[in-house]
């Protein structure tokens, strides 16, 4: 169930379950500071659920390490909603899980948490307004923005909650104990009702452009393959139209098993593709036509399943930001299959 409630934000995310996920460590260096706490927001049939791990001392990081790769994984979870997580929560954990000699998924050896993560802080960051209107783009300032900022029920910073760990793993005080999982409970409510928020409202107040624009800048999420009732993500998409060479591009991450691979158009298929596997990333081309200030593709020619679309006229879609990424997944589905 997806509670965030916009029908625009449903196009990309509909059916896939996430997750809100907050860490407190014990620094801002991973190579030589440690996870202390984790805190994961998932919705219910009801409502939402907090779950959070916290380590009885400075040397449960493992603990605490292992007990969100279980979560993660028994929850079946697809995607993350993190505030900064791209540049700070993903890479500190991913950083702490090589420290503990630690696999995210063991089966396939891959190393680090690798799941689409979408990143509020780099969202807005990248995609709105918000940046040019308030002074820091915190998560406190945007609780502020959005008028969320009273319903905290913490009373300190994550800075106050390290030095409070320290008392608690020699004390073991369970008053200490509940400040501190308070402040980060907050912290995954507040940031999943900053996402309510924005989503009820499209972003309509604050993006610069629509959402469909802006979640190409962004970076969308995209299923391995189509017509199953639970997608694997397996890439995140970032497409471009040039208008001037008559291009559309289309770059990202590959999250899932990332291969290598080239594919060179032919008669039959116009396509160019590469796929870095040390990298994870890849790259799209495809030729489009245009008529006058309209840009098109003939999608029997590319040979993808679209059907009665409202901007698909006589087996040709018309491109705009909505088609663009909807043929951007429909592509990256044919490619993979190849």
């Amino acid at each position: 169930m997806n509670h965030i409630n916009s029908p625009v934000f449903g196009e990309y995310y509909s059916g896939l379950k996430s997750c809100v996920l907050d860490i407190e460590a014990t620094g801002l260096d991973p190579s030589r500071c440690k996870v202390i706490l984790m805190g994961l927001l998932t919705e219910t049939e009801d409502g939402v659920r907090v779950t959070q791990f916290l380590a009885e001392n400075h040397y449960e990081e493992y603990k605490v390490l292992q007990a969100t790769l279980d979560f993660l994984r028994d929850e079946g979870i697809d995607y993350l909603i993190t505030f900064n997580g791209l540049r700070y929560d993903i890479p500190f954990i991913n950083t702490r899980l090589e420290a503990n000699f630690m696999d995210a998924d063991p089966d396939s050896g891959q190393s680090g948490i690798k799941l689409y993560d979408f990143d509020l802080y780099r969202f807005l960051r990248k995609c709105s307004a918000l940046p040019r209107t308030l002074g820091s783009l915190s998560q406190a300032s945007c609780e502020q923005h959005f008028g969320i900022a009273n319903n905290r029920q913490d009373t300190i910073t994550g800075r106050e909650s390290v030095a409070l760990f320290d008392e608690y793993s020699i004390s073991g005080n369970s008053t200490v104990e509940k400040i501190i999982l308070t402040h980060n409970r907050e912290d995954v409510l507040q940031l999943y009702q900053l996402m309510q928020l924005a989503s009820r409202n499209e972003y309509a107040d604050v993006l610069d452009g629509d959402f469909h624009s802006a979640i190409a800048k962004y970076g969308f999420p995209v299923g391995a393959s189509e017509g199953s009732s639970k997608n694997s993500i397996a890439y995140s998409a970032r497409p471009v139209l040039n208008e001037k060479k008559k291009l559309l591009t289309i770059t990202g991450d590959q999250l899932a098993t990332p291969i290598s691979a080239a594919y060179f158009p032919d008669i039959d298929n116009p396509i160019t593709a590469t796929f870095n596997k040390t990298t994870a990333s890849y790259e799209i081309q495809l030729p489009v036509d245009c008529h006058g200030s309209d840009f098109f593709v003939d999608i029997k020619k590319l040979g993808l399943d679209i059907n009665d679309d409202p901007d698909l006229i006589n087996g040709y879609l018309i491109l705009n930001s909505r088609t663009i990424n909807l043929i951007s997944r429909n592509i990256l589905c044919q490619v993979h299959q190849r």
